[in-house]
C-alpha cells in the first residue's frame, strides 16, 4: 500500500494502525535520515516512539555496522556506521569487509547454478556421481533414493551438522574431506545421513560443504577460484574473498565483537567451509549480486544467469516449504521477498530482496545482535515503501488490559498438529510442544502478532454466535485454521 504523503502519517485498517513514509519529493540524504530514525519493534504500542539507530547501537552493544540500500535496481546509498575495532581502520565505512557466514551460501547457489549453466552437473543426480575427490556414505536406514544436489542447497537431503564454529587461526586448517569426515584437524562432526532424502527440511551447513566439493571437483579449479572468476570478477564485487584467503585480506577489515561488544582477543575465526560460511564482504558487493540477480529474475539481463536458472534458485522443492536454493522466502501481501542471515563468531548480517522489483537491503554488523538489524530492515521497508512492511501499531481504541485473555486459552488442533495457547502474566503465550513457542502481542481484540516467527505471522481468534472461542486462524503468507478442543 502506497501513501502519498510527505509527512508521517497513522491510518486504521481493521482497529490495526500503519506507520507508513512517502519517498514523494524526498532526497536521498533525507531518506538515510528517515531510516536512521525510524527503527521500531515488530508492533509498536500506542504513543511509542520510533526510535534511533544510534540509541539501539547503544542499547545491543553493537560496536559496528554497515547498510546497503537497493532502489529501482541499483544501490541508492551505503554507509558505515561505528568502530571497526581494527587499529589499522577504525571506523567502519561502506568500504569495510565483514564476515557474511550463511549468507555465503545464496553466492554458493548461484555458483552452483552457473556451474549448471556450464553443463558440468545435474540438479537432480546422485551427488556421489559428481563426487570424484570423496564418496558419500549412504545410511542403508533410510532407503536407496538418492540425495541430489539440489536437495543439499534447500536443506532438504536429510544431513547432519548445522553449522560450523570456525578456527582461532590459520595454522592446521583442515581439508574439506577432513571436515566432511569429522577426523582431526576439524572441530566439527561427520557429516551423515539422518533423515530420508527429500522428506523434510533439516539445515545443514555440512550439506553445503559437500556441495562446495562439487564444485571444485568438477570445475578441476578451488572452490574460491572458480566463484571468483564466475561471481565476483564478472560483476564487480571487488572487495569479496573467501576466509582462507589470507593474502587478499585488506585494511578495512572488521574485527568480530562478544555479546557485551568486547574486541574478541583474535580479532575473528577463520572458516575453511567457504560456501556455508566462510565469504569476508560487504553490503555494497552482495547488494551487486542480488542486483544482478534480480535483473536475471525480471527481464533475463542479469550477467550471471539465465532467466531460467535464477527462477529454478528461487523454487521450494517440497510443498509449503519456504526453503529454495541458498534462500529462504517470504510473502508479505502477495509480494516475493528472498532472504538469509548470517551468524559467525562475532558477526551478524541479514539480506532481504523483492523477487518482483529492484528493492532491497544488506545490513552487517561485527556484533552478536540480531534485533538491531530486524528493526533496520523494517525501517528501510517503511521508509521506501516496500508492500508487506508498514509498521504495525496497537490499536488506539483497544486495551490489552481490557482484553478477558482467558478465552484464548486452550489446545488448537489441524490434522496431527497441536498448538497450546497459554495465558502467564495477563501475557498470552502460544508453543507447538518441543518445536517453538513465542509470545502473542495484542494488535485488537481478536488478533495478534506472533512474535519471534518471520516472515510475520498473525494469529486471529473466532468467537461463534455464543462468544465462545471456537478456533483460530494462523496466516503466514497463507491461512491455516485450527479448530479449538473443548
Amino acid at each position: 500500500m502506497t501513501i502519498k504523503k510527505q509527512l508521517l502519517v497513522i491510518f486504521s485498517i481493521a482497529n490495526t494502525s500503519v506507520i507508513s513514509y512517502s519517498q514523494t519529493n524526498t532526497t536521498i540524504d533525507q531518506r538515510i535520515e528517515q531510516v536512521e530514525n525510524s527503527l521500531a519493534p515488530l508492533v509498536l504500542r500506542k504513543d511509542q516512539s520510533l526510535w534511533k539507530l544510534k540509541d539501539r547501537m547503544h542499547k545491543y552493544n553493537t560496536k559496528g555496522l554497515s547498510i546497503a540500500v537497493i532502489h529501482d535496481y541499483i544501490i541508492e546509498w551505503a554507509k558505515g556506521y561505528g568502530e571497526t575495532g581494527n587499529p589499522i581502520k577504525p571506523d567502519i565505512t561502506e568500504q569495510t569487509v565483514f564476515q557474511a557466514a550463511s549468507m555465503s551460501k545464496f553466492v554458493n547457489a548461484v555458483a552452483m547454478m552457473r556451474l549448471k549453466e556450464l553443463n558440468k552437473i545435474d540438479l537432480d543426480k546422485d551427488i556421489n556421481q559428481y563426487l570424484t575427490s570423496w564418496k558419500f556414505p549412504y545410511n542403508i536406514d533410510f532407503g536407496e533414493e538418492p540425495i541430489t544436489l539440489r536437495q543439499l542447497l534447500n536443506h532438504t537431503a536429510g544431513l547432519s551438522v548445522h553449522g560450523f564454529s570456525g578456527y582461532w587461526n590459520s595454522e592446521h586448517l583442515p581439508s574439506i574431506v577432513q571436515i566432511l569426515n569429522g577426523i582431526k584437524p576439524s572441530n566439527s562432526e561427520k557429516v551423515v545421513q539422518i533423515l530420508p532424502a527429500n522428506s523434510e527440511f533439516k539445515y545443514s551447513g555440512g550439506g553445503v560443504t559437500i556441495s562446495q566439493l562439487i564444485i571444485s571437483d568438477n570445475s578441476k579449479v578451488a572452490y574460491e577460484r572458480f566463484v571468483n572468476e564466475n561471481v565476483f570478477t564478472p560483476l564487480g564485487m571487488d572487495q569479496s574473498f573467501y576466509s582462507i584467503e589470507l593474502d587478499k585480506y585488506p585494511e578495512e577489515l572488521a574485527f568480530a565483537h562478544s555479546e557485551r561488544g568486547k574486541l574478541l582477543s583474535n580479532n575473528y575465526n577463520i572458516y575453511p567451509e567457504s560456501a556455508a560460511a566462510g565469504l569476508w564482504t560487504t553490503p555494497t558487493d552482495l547488494g551487486r549480486l542480488i542486483i544482478d540477480f534480480q535483473m536475471c529474475l525480471s527481464s533475463g539481463n542479469g550477467k550471471i544467469l539465465a532467466k531460467d536458472s535464477a527462477t529454478e534458485i528461487i523454487e521450494p522443492t517440497l510443498e509449503g516449504s519456504i526453503s529454495a536454493l541458498g534462500l529462504f522466502r517470504e510473502i508479505k501481501n502477495e509480494t516475493l521477498y528472498l532472504q538469509h542471515s548470517g551468524a559467525n563468531r562475532g558477526f551478524r548480517g541479514k539480506f532481504i530482496f523483492s523477487a518482483d522489483n529492484g528493492n532491497g537491503v544488506v545490513v552487517m554488523s561485527n556484533g552478536t545482535n540480531t534485533e538491531i538489524i530486524e528493526e533496520i530492515i523494517r525501517s528501510v521497508g517503511l521508509v521506501y515503501e516496500w508492500n508487506g512492511f508498514e509498521t504495525l501499531t496497537v490499536s488506539t481504541t483497544v486495551e490489552p488490559n481490557d482484553i478477558d485473555l482467558r478465552k484464548y486459552a486452550g489446545t488448537y488442533i489441524k490434522g496431527n498438529r497441536a498448538i497450546e495457547v497459554r495465558l502467564k502474566r495477563n501475557k498470552l503465550l502460544l508453543e507447538e510442544k518441543g518445536k517453538w513457542k513465542s509470545n502473542l502481542t495484542s494488535l485488537n481484540g481478536t488478533t495478534f502478532v506472533v512474535d519471534i516467527v518471520k516472515p510475520l505471522a498473525t494469529i486471529e481468534f473466532v468467537k461463534n454466535s455464543d462468544g465462545k472461542v471456537v478456533k483460530c486462524i494462523m496466516e503466514q503468507g497463507d491461512k491455516t485454521e485450527w479448530v479449538k478442543q473443548h
